[in-house]
C-alpha cells in the first residue's frame, strides 16, 4: 500500500474514498440482511438496527463534503435526475417481472432505494443559498425535529427524508479538510471507538426492548406513523443525530488514508447503488434468499462484498455510464460526457489539475536551462503574474489536498502567507507565462548557434 503525498498530485483523498467503500458496503449488506435474515435472527436484528441509525447519515455527510462547487443544474439533472427516473423503472420493473403489484409512484419512491437520489439532487439545487444561512445545522436539526411531528411531510417527493437528513448534508457541505487534519492529529482518538461501540450497543437494545421499530430512522414518516409520541420521536431523532455524527467523526479520525486495493469501488458508488436494489428484488422474489444456505449472516456478508466488487468495477461503470450518456444524447445538446459520479461530484477536475501542474513544472524546468539574465527575467515574469513579493513563491509544490478540499471546495484562502500553497487560478496563469519563456528559449538557442 501507497499513502498518498502531496507530491503525487491527487486532487483527492484516499481518506474519503476508503469511507465511501465502507458505507456502500454497509448500505448493500443492511438492504441485503433486511429481506429475510432480519425475521429469523435476533443478533442480526440488533446489528440491522445499528447500522442503520448512522450508515445513510454518514453517506449524506460525505455527499454535502463532495458538493462544495458551485452547482450547475443542467449537471444535475443529467447526473442526478435522470438516473432517479431510471433507477426507479428498474426498480418498479423487478417487482412487475416477478409478477408483484407496484404503483409506478415516481414522485414518491417509497420501496425503491432512489429516494437518496432525488434528496442529493434537491440539496445541491439549494446548498449554495442554505449553506450561509448563520447556525444553519442547529437550525436544521430543530426543524428536523418539529417536521416529525407535522403530517405534511411525507413519502411525496421524498419531503419527510429530505428534512430529516440535511443537517448531515449541511453539516458536511460546511466541513473542511482543516478540521479533519485536527481530527486526525488528535491523541486521545481512539475514545471515539469505545464511544461509537457504546451508543451502538446501548441505543438499538432499548428501541427493540421497548419495541420501538426501525421507522424512525429512516425518517420517512412522522413520530406517530413510526408507533410513538411526538416527545419519544423528538428524543429518539436526537439520538440518531448524535450517533451518526459521532461515528462520522470516528470515520474521518480513524480510516486509514492510503490506497487499498478496494479504494477503487469508491469512485465507483453510483453503479452499486443503482443496481444492488433490483438485483436483490429478483433474488428474493426468487426464493434465492430464504434458502438455508443464505440465511446465514456470514454467507450474507460475503454475498455483499461480491455485490459492492463486482458492482463497483469498471465494467458495470462502464455499462452505467454508457447507458446514462446514450439517453443525454438523444434528450441533450451534444456536450462533454458525463461520468460516474458516485453519489457525489467525483473530482472530475483532476484532469485539468494535472495539466497544470505538468505545465507549472516545464515552465521551471526550461527557466533553469537558460542564462542566468534570462532565468532571471522569466522569475520576475512569474513573480509579476502571480503578484507576489516573494518569487520563489512561484517555486512552491501544488498541495494536492488543499488544492482539492480547500480553494474547489471554496475554503477561504484570505491572510495566507508567502508559504501558502499556490491557488488554482494562480496555476492557470501560469499558462499565459509560455507565450513569455518561448521567445526567451529561441533568443537562447540562436546566441548558441
Amino acid at each position: 500500500m501507497k499513502q498518498r503525498t502531496d507530491s503525487q498530485g491527487v486532487p483527492y483523498s484516499y481518506l474519503v474514498d476508503n469511507i465511501k467503500v465502507l458505507l456502500i458496503f454497509l448500505v448493500v449488506f443492511n438492504h441485503i440482511i433486511a429481506f429475510q435474515l432480519v425475521k429469523v435472527d435476533m443478533i442480526v436484528r440488533y446489528v440491522w438496527y445499528a447500522i442503520t441509525i448512522f450508515h445513510m447519515p454518514a453517506f449524506v455527510f460525505m455527499s454535502g463534503y463532495l458538493s462544495k462547487k458551485p452547482q450547475d443544474v443542467l449537471k444535475n439533472v443529467k447526473n442526478l435526475l435522470i438516473p432517479y427516473i431510471l433507477g426507479y423503472s428498474l426498480t418498479w420493473y423487478a417487482y412487475i417481472w416477478l409478477g408483484k403489484s407496484m404503483d409506478y409512484e415516481l414522485l414518491r419512491p417509497s420501496g425503491t432505494v432512489m429516494w437518496y437520489v432525488l434528496a442529493l439532487f434537491i440539496y445541491r439545487l439549494t446548498i449554495e443559498a442554505l449553506g450561509k444561512v448563520r447556525f444553519i445545522v442547529p437550525l436544521s436539526i430543530i426543524f428536523a425535529l418539529w417536521a416529525g411531528t407535522r403530517p405534511e411531510f411525507t413519502t411525496y417527493l421524498s419531503s419527510s427524508r429530505i428534512v430529516v437528513f440535511f443537517p448531515f448534508f449541511v453539516a458536511g457541505y460546511l466541513w473542511k479538510s482543516d478540521y479533519t487534519k485536527i481530527v486526525r492529529k488528535f491523541k486521545g482518538k481512539l475514545v471515539l471507538v469505545p464511544i461509537s461501540g457504546l451508543l451502538l450497543y446501548a441505543i438499538p437494545n432499548f428501541m427493540i426492548a421497548n419495541q420501538i421499530p426501525i421507522d424512525i430512522f429512516r425518517g420517512n414518516h412522522t413520530y406517530q406513523l413510526s408507533g410513538m409520541d411526538d416527545i419519544t420521536g423528538m428524543l429518539i431523532r436526537l439520538l440518531m443525530y448524535l450517533v451518526s455524527f459521532v461515528l462520522v467523526l470516528t470515520f474521518l479520525a480513524l480510516m486509514p488514508d492510503v490506497k487499498l486495493p478496494i479504494t477503487f469501488v469508491g469512485r465507483n458508488t453510483m453503479g452499486i447503488y443503482f443496481f444492488h436494489y433490483p438485483i436483490m428484488i429478483v433474488m428474493n422474489g426468487l426464493f434465492l434468499l430464504s434458502i438455508p444456505q443464505m440465511l446465514n449472516v456470514w454467507v450474507l456478508f460475503g454475498v455483499s462484498w461480491i455485490f459492492v466488487l463486482l458492482l463497483g468495477s469498471k465494467p458495470v461503470s462502464f455499462i452505467y455510464n454508457g447507458v446514462l450518456n446514450l439517453i443525454i444524447l438523444i434528450f441533450f445538446k451534444r456536450e462533454k460526457p458525463v461520468q460516474d459520479e458516485g453519489l457525489e461530484d467525483e473530482y472530475d477536475e483532476e484532469e485539468h489539475y494535472k495539466v497544470i501542474r505538468k505545465r507549472k513544472k516545464a515552465i521551471e524546468e526550461l527557466a533553469a536551462t537558460l542564462e542566468e539574465e534570462d532565468a532571471m527575467k522569466v522569475k520576475n515574469d512569474v513573480a509579476a503574474v502571480l503578484e507576489t513579493e516573494d518569487a520563489e513563491a512561484a517555486q512552491v509544490e501544488v498541495s494536492a489536498e488543499e488544492l482539492y478540499a480547500d480553494k474547489d471546495f471554496a475554503m477561504e484562502t484570505e491572510g495566507e502567507d508567502a508559504e501558502s500553497p499556490q491557488t488554482f487560478e494562480e496555476l492557470q496563469e501560469l499558462d499565459e507565462l509560455m507565450d513569455i519563456i518561448k521567445p526567451q528559449e529561441e533568443t537562447t538557442l540562436t546566441e548558441k548557434e
